[in-house]
C-alpha cells in the first residue's frame, strides 16, 4: 500500500479531532462513543484506531488541541531576542486568539466547560490541563520578568501575577460558556484598563 503524506496524515488527525469535539459537545465525555466519533468523522474504524486507540487518549487530544491555541497565540512573545512586551499586548493577543480560534471551534467555550469538568476527576487529563495552565503561566511570568527589567515597577512578583492574569483569561471563559452575555473586547478593555493603573499597561 502507498504510504500516506505526513501532511494527509495531518489532515486525517485534524478531521478525526473535528469530529470528536462536534460529538463531545453534542453528547458530553461519557455518553459519547468511539462510535459516534468514527460515523461523524466519516472514516474507517481502522483509520480512527490507527490514530487514537482509546476514548481516553481522544479525549486528552482534543483538550489539547484546544488550549494549545491559548499558547500559540503569546508564543511570539517569549522570544528573548524581541523588545520585552508589555502585559496589555500578551492580554490582547491572548484575548484575538480566543475571539479568532477557541470560541468556534468550542461551541461558545463550552467544550473548554467540559474539558475543566472532567479533568477534576480525569487524572490523566488534569494532567494535560494541568500541563497547559502551567505553560501559560510560564510565557506570562517571563513576560512580566522581562518587563521588570526594562524598568518598570510590578505590584507582586511575576510568578503570582501571572497567575492572577491567566486566571482573568479563565474567566471570560467560564461566564461566556455559562451565562453567555459577555461582551469579550469589553471584558477586555476593563482589563487592560486595570493593568494600565497597575503600570502593566500601554501607554495612551
Amino acid at each position: 500500500m502507498p504510504k500516506i503524506s505526513d501532511e494527509r496524515k495531518l489532515e486525517r488527525s485534524r478531521q478525526i479531532l473535528d469530529a470528536a469535539r462536534r460529538c463531545f459537545v453534542e453528547k458530553g465525555f461519557h455518553r459519547a462513543s468511539m462510535s459516534d466519533v468514527i460515523r461523524e468523522s466519516g472514516l474507517s474504524a481502522g483509520a480512527v484506531y490507527s490514530y487514537y486507540s482509546s476514548k481516553e487518549e481522544l479525549i486528552a487530544a482534543v483538550a489539547r488541541s484546544i488550549f494549545v491555541a491559548y499558547e500559540s497565540g503569546i508564543s511570539s512573545f517569549d522570544d528573548p531576542g524581541t523588545q520585552p512586551a508589555s502585559p496589555e499586548a500578551v492580554v490582547r493577543t491572548l484575548a484575538e486568539r480566543i475571539l479568532v480560534e477557541i470560541a468556534p471551534m468550542t461551541d461558545g467555550f463550552r467544550m473548554v466547560l467540559t474539558v475543566w469538568g472532567e479533568a477534576a476527576n480525569n487524572p490523566e487529563l488534569r494532567d494535560t490541563v494541568g500541563d497547559i495552565v502551567r505553560g501559560l503561566r510560564g510565557v506570562f511570568e517571563r513576560v512580566l520578568t522581562a518587563w521588570r527589567a526594562a524598568g518598570h515597577d510590578l505590584p507582586a512578583e511575576p510568578a503570582i501575577l501571572a497567575q492572577v492574569m491567566v486566571s482573568v483569561m479563565q474567566g471570560v471563559v467560564v461566564q461566556q460558556g455559562l451565562v453567555g452575555d459577555v461582551t469579550v473586547d469589553d471584558y477586555i478593555d476593563a482589563f487592560c484598563a486595570v493593568l494600565r493603573l497597575a503600570g502593566l499597561g500601554d501607554k495612551v
